[in-house]
């Protein structure tokens, strides 16, 4: 109760009505690095930057939990699907924040392309639908998410990413409520075969100051992986594992932030094809 309160009063406290929590790097992987995502592969770069999901090889199908603060009021629910073909890949996305009494829900479309080694882009289109209990109502907005990435060399690679750069808002609200615009820069670099490394920076303008995100991974052994990460503004320090299979991926982390304590993830990626 006192970790729910507490929580209440953090976002009252901030200049908007809705936390915005939809916007959460997404991925058992990311969360246990920190958070850092915008320059990674693979499928939940469909919530993290589009572009990272350019180089799909295998149709996949992704599940994500997230246990935050161990309050069910503020558990994280994601599904994710992607589909490669000839002409880019095609993603479906779904993310919910909350519980019945208020829930944040986003609703993406995404395709992203490779245009040789240099360069991949990724387009999502975003639904975005807020319910509040005690008939204070249900407020919906439309938006679009971009993003870019390059592999400079074969150990280096770059990311940006920008949600909202049109600033949207939802216009059902009293006073136009906007939608916070978010912008993510960050690289991932690969020391050895077994050992990477990637960092972010994020500026939210809903948000004083900047966010920066960082984490390592290590293969402890085929196909098993050891991460660890820190994120400042709000701190937060995480770990986790990863173990993949030929056709399955699972990952799972702990955050632990330093007001609200202790968060679980844990996600699935199954895939299926050549």
């Amino acid at each position: 109760m006192k970790k729910f309160l507490l929580l209440i009063t953090l976002i009252l406290s901030t200049s908007t009505i809705f936390a915005y929590d939809f916007l959460h790097p997404m991925g058992g992987r990311a969360a246990a690095m920190g958070g850092s995502s915008v320059a990674s592969q693979g499928l939940w770069a469909l919530q993290n930057n589009p572009a990272g999901m350019a180089e799909l090889e295998k149709i996949s199908l992704g599940l994500y939990y997230e246990n935050r603060w161990l309050l069910p009021e503020t558990a994280y629910k994601c599904g994710a699907f992607a589909l490669p073909t000839k002409f880019g890949t095609l993603g479906v996305s779904f993310n919910q924040f909350g519980s019945s009494k208020y829930n944040e829900n986003k609703f993406g479309l995404a395709y992203a392309k490779g245009f040789g080694r240099y360069l991949q882009i990724g387009l999502q289109l975003d639904y975005l639908l807020l319910k509040v209990g005690n008939d204070y109502g249900t407020f919906h907005a439309f938006t679009f998410e971009l993003g870019l990435q390059s592999h400079v060399t074969d150990k280096l690679t770059l990311g940006a990413y920008i949600f909202n750069p049109i600033s949207f808002s939802f216009k059902q609200t009293l006073n136009h409520e906007k939608l916070p615009i978010v912008f993510r820069f960050g690289l991932a670099y690969k020391f050895t075969k077994d050992f990477n490394g990637q960092c972010e920076i994020e500026k939210n303008t809903e948000r004083s100051g900047v966010s920066l995100r960082g984490g390592l991974e290590y293969e402890a052994f085929k196909n098993f992986y050891i991460r660890a990460g820190v994120q400042t503004n709000p701190g937060i320090l995480s770990f986790g594992v990863g173990y993949g299979i030929r056709f399955a991926q699972i990952n799972v982390a702990a955050q632990l932030h330093n007001e609200l304590g202790a968060s679980l993830q844990v996600g699935m990626i199954f895939s299926i094809g050549k």
